[in-house]
């Protein structure tokens, strides 16, 4: 996937996310999620950008919560 596709594919999930509301994200988020892996369909890999997602957040707590902060791909 390209960087415009990228952008392209984030910027409709966190409109979905908006048009669905706050209190739905959660779970709107864990069926993404369970798609994606199915889609995946490699635990290796699924495993592994669970890690690199969990890593990216415990990063982002280490860091100034006041500002907004943009967490790597």
């Amino acid at each position: 996937m390209i960087e415009s596709e990228l952008d392209s594919v984030y910027t409709q999930l966190c409109k979905t996310m908006t048009n669905i509301g706050e209190t739905q994200s959660s779970l709107f988020l864990a069926r993404f999620a369970l798609l994606a892996v199915a889609e995946i369909g490699d635990a290796a890999t699924v495993q592994r950008l669970i890690a690199d997602a969990s890593e990216a957040m415990d990063s982002a707590q280490k860091m100034d919560t006041t500002s907004p902060t943009v967490l790597p791909v």
